[in-house]
This record gives C-alpha cells, sequence and structure tokens, in this order.
C-alpha cells in the first residue's frame, strides 16, 4: 500500500468575511479551546494521517502565520513543517506549486476548517480499500442544506464520486463536501488540463477533483465523523467555541475572587450566598481589623493578604486573579451588591467569548435604596462609551464601564497580565479595553444591582475627574508606548 507522509495546510487567505478581527489575526491563527486552528490541523495530520511533512502555504500576514509554525516545530520532533508561499490564483494553484517537493500521495487541509473529535484516520482506510485511486475526498451527512450550499456538494456511486459542485443551489444528498482532500501525483496533471472557472476567474480545486473523478473513475469519498466548523465568519468563530466549550463545560473550575477590607458585616452572606456556585474561593484581605478573615477561612476560603492601601482595589483582584487555580475567575464585590443568581447568566456568555462583565445600565434591575444614582450610572455609561469610540474598528459595545461583577478566562487574564497597570478605579476599564485591544471577547450581560450593607468608593467611576484619567489611560494605549 501506498504510505501517505505528506501533509499541506493551505493558510494563506485573507479571509475577508471574519473582517475586522483578519485585518489584524489570520483565520488560522483564532484560537479554539486553548490552540490556534493551525496547531490543530497540523495535530490531525501527524497523530491520525501518520504524516512526516507538512508543508503550510502561507499569504495573508504571512509573518505572523510563520511565527506560530516555529513555535509549533518543537512540539512535533522527527516532522518536518515548512511553509511555502502562496501563489494569489487560488487554492487549486497554490497546492500545484508544490509539485516535484515530495513524492507520493498527500493529504490537504483548508487552514480556516476546525475539526473536533474526528476520525481522519479513515482516509488512510479508503488508500487501503482503494489503491488505484486518484483522490478522495472528506464527506460527512448534515440534517443542514444551508451548509453544503456554502462548501460543495458530492454525488456517488457507492464510494465512488460521479461528481462535485462547488456552492450548489440544490445540493443532490444531504452529504457536505469538506475541505480535506487525498491526492496523488494525478492531481499535478489534471490541474494543468483544468480551465479557470467562469464564477472566479482562477482554476478551482473542486473543479479539478471533478474533472479527475470524470476522467480516471478513481476518485472516492472518505465519509468522516466529527464536529465540523468552516470559519467563514466571525459568526462561524464564535459558534464554533462555544460548542466546543458547551460540550463539557462542566470540567472548567471556577474561583471566586472577592477583595474585602473590613467586611464582617457583609462577608458572611456573600460566601453562602455563592459557595455552592463555585470551586474556589479566595478572599483578598487588605489588612482588616474586623472579622472578616476569620469569616472567610469559616467558609473554606483561602485568604489572600494584600499589603497595600485599601483603595487599591485593581492591586487586589490582581492578586486574586494571579493566585487562582480555576480556569474561569469569578470577581465579585464584598459588599453584597451583586448575587449568585446572575452567575448562571454570565458563565452561558463565557462560552464564547474571553470576559463577560456585568452591566448595571438597565434601571429595572437596579433595587429601591442601592447607591447608582443617575448621575453615576451616566458617568460609568460614559465611560463604556469612550472605550467604544477609541477601538470603534473593533466594535466592541459597553454601556458599564467599572461594573465589579464580571468573569474572565484564567488563560486569557495571563495573557494581558503585562499590560494591565491600573490598581485603582479604573482597573476594570482597563481590563474591558485589553481584553478588545488583544482581539478578544467581552460581552455585557445585565445583572441586578442590590443596596450595599456599606458603601465603597473603590473601583467604580463617579467623577469627571475619573472619565479624565480614563481619557488619558486610552489613550496611552491607543497612541503611547503602553504595551
Amino acid at each position: 500500500m501506498k504510505q501517505i507522509s505528506t501533509g499541506v495546510i493551505a493558510a494563506a487567505g485573507k479571509g475577508t468575511r471574519s473582517y475586522p478581527r483578519t485585518t489584524f489575526i489570520p483565520k488560522p491563527l483564532f484560537r479554539i479551546d486553548g490552540k490556534s486552528i493551525l496547531e490543530k490541523n497540523i495535530e490531525l495530520l501527524v497523530k491520525k494521517i501518520k504524516v512526516k511533512q507538512i508543508f503550510v502555504i502561507v499569504g495573508h500576514l504571512a509573518e505572523q502565520v510563520m511565527a506560530e509554525v516555529d513555535r509549533i516545530r518543537p512540539l512535533y520532533p522527527g516532522v518536518s513543517i515548512e511553509t511555502s508561499f502562496w501563489t494569489r490564483k487560488g487554492l487549486a494553484s497554490d497546492v500545484a506549486s508544490l509539485e516535484g517537493k515530495f513524492q507520493g500521495p498527500f493529504v490537504t487541509i483548508l487552514g480556516d476548517e476546525l475539526y473536533h473529535n474526528s476520525d481522519h484516520q479513515k482516509i488512510l482506510a479508503t488508500l487501503k480499500k482503494h489503491p488505484g485511486l486518484t483522490a478522495s475526498v472528506a464527506v460527512k451527512e448534515t440534517p443542514l442544506v444551508s451548509h453544503i450550499k456554502k462548501n460543495y456538494s458530492v454525488e456517488l456511486e457507492k464510494e465512488r464520486v460521479l461528481r462535485l459542485v462547488e456552492k450548489p443551489e440544490n445540493p443532490a444528498n444531504r452529504l457536505l463536501g469538506l475541505g480535506t482532500y487525498l491526492f496523488t501525483e494525478q492531481y499535478f496533471e489534471t490541474f494543468r488540463t483544468t480551465p479557470p472557472s467562469e464564477r472566479t476567474g482562477v482554476i478551482e480545486i473542486t473543479e479539478v477533483i471533478d474533472r479527475m473523478a470524470r476522467e480516471t473513475g478513481a476518485v472516492y469519498a472518505t465519509m468522516v465523523r466529527c464536529g465540523y466548523f468552516n470559519i467563514n465568519s466571525l459568526q462561524d468563530y464564535h459558534h464554533a467555541v462555544y460548542e466546543i466549550r458547551n460540550e463539557d463545560f462542566d470540567r472548567f473550575k471556577k474561583t471566586l475572587i472577592i477583595p474585602a477590607a473590613n467586611r464582617e458585616q457583609s462577608i458572611d452572606d456573600v460566601l453562602n450566598d455563592f459557595k455552592d456556585s463555585v470551586d474556589q474561593i479566595i478572599v483578598v484581605d487588605a489588612g482588616s481589623e474586623d472579622r472578616t478573615r476569620e469569616i472567610a477561612r469559616s467558609h473554606g476560603a483561602t485568604v489572600v493578604a494584600f499589603a497595600g492601601p485599601r483603595e487599591k482595589e485593581g492591586a487586589m483582584v490582581m492578586a486574586g486573579l494571579e493566585a487562582a487555580r480555576g480556569d474561569i475567575c469569578v470577581v465579585a464585590s464584598a459588599d453584597g451588591t451583586f448575587r449568585s443568581k446572575d452567575l448562571p447568566k454570565l458563565l452561558e456568555y463565557m462560552k464564547d467569548c474571553d470576559m463577560a462583565i456585568g452591566t448595571r445600565t438597565t434601571r429595572q434591575m437596579i433595587e429601591q435604596g442601592a447607591n447608582l444614582k443617575p448621575m453615576r450610572r451616566i458617568l460609568n455609561l460614559f465611560g463604556g462609551k469612550m472605550i467604544e469610540l477609541f477601538y470603534w474598528g473593533m466594535e466592541p459595545r459597553f454601556t458599564d464601564a467599572s461594573c465589579r461583577y464580571f468573569c474572565l478566562w484564567k488563560d486569557t487574564f495571563m495573557k494581558i497580565r503585562p499590560r494591565l497597570h491600573e490598581d485603582g478605579s479604573l482597573y476594570i476599564a482597563e481590563m474591558m479595553t485589553e481584553i478588545v485591544r488583544s482581539l478578544y471577547r467581552c460581552i455585557e450581560v445585565p445583572v441586578t444591582f442590590f443596596k450595599p450593607v456599606k458603601d465603597q468608593a473603590a473601583g467604580d467611576i463617579r467623577s469627571i475627574g475619573d472619565l479624565f484619567r480614563l481619557s488619558g489611560m486610552l489613550l496611552k494605549k491607543k497612541f503611547g508606548k503602553i504595551h
């Protein structure tokens, strides 16, 4: 049996339908479940197909893709991973440009397609069963005709491919053509005789395969089972993130972080309210002189001592986040203004974003007596809109710049931690800003705001002066040398 020793990943496209994100980062570098799509596809080729060399075709933002290849390469000793530049004439031409660089059959994967828990090793079985094949296309059954219309359809006679149609108007069946192809050297010969598409003006890879099927009668389908995500748009990307996280969301551990100082009047109620909703509780104590620490420990909470001034709530929260062991960090104030009943809402959005933050600008959800008078609400609303304005091209939507109830993935926090400098009332606005400018996703969720046991000014925008300081911070991050 012929051996498949080579893999090709097409990672050159501009991804215009994923604007504005693809202006700054190529789609193959979108991260899902802690890994880039490129890394996941390299992993698939090595572990499922057992390839020994991989060619990554680069083009748009090539330097970033090449840097990611350099990062991944040491993870697979014994596997040669090289890059090759695109032809700017379409995928079929990009693949054809590799002629002469390797021998034998090879597997090509589109760099913006993600296969979750796939059985791609079936491609090896297809080659063994049909040793005279010239190509094979991966297909999967789908109940959604709309998915086929965005990819290509495959018409079969048993396992033999009769016809491929790119973006069909009326698919003949429920078989979705995937961006995984097994080719032999016949591909290069057929490519040279395939005319450019009337629709696009370039040679389409599906038309090359369709021609091979008609001329050789030896193109076969490989039926695979997997979670399949074609990342055409940002909506596709967020859907993929949600589905993969949602599949086993309960496995993620949650840490609650509470900054506190002299909070014996409220901390007991807060801990009783939240303790059944999280896996770990950290109380960051700024030298309390009352029973705050004692009460926290009685609930099994970890107490982190904070030696700085009590008004430096931002620094207190950073200390708690750094000490957290959970995958998801939940931050809530110690004054009883927020309740665990809203946590499921925040966590639901954590399935497809990097930070979910409460917003207190829905009047119907502000309890009578809560200290959120119109002026304070307007100041925080204006602060949120300032962040929007500075990063308009990244399409954030904020209505509250300092809600002290939010969730954040721990690995996301560790990535932005070096750029977090605010230790006082602007720390939340800075975190929101860094999430946006780092091309992560922050979503606001309306939460109920209750009357505090004892009001505190820390961690909130309460004056025009705070807005001026926020403006200065945003100007430095946007145009200065803050990194």
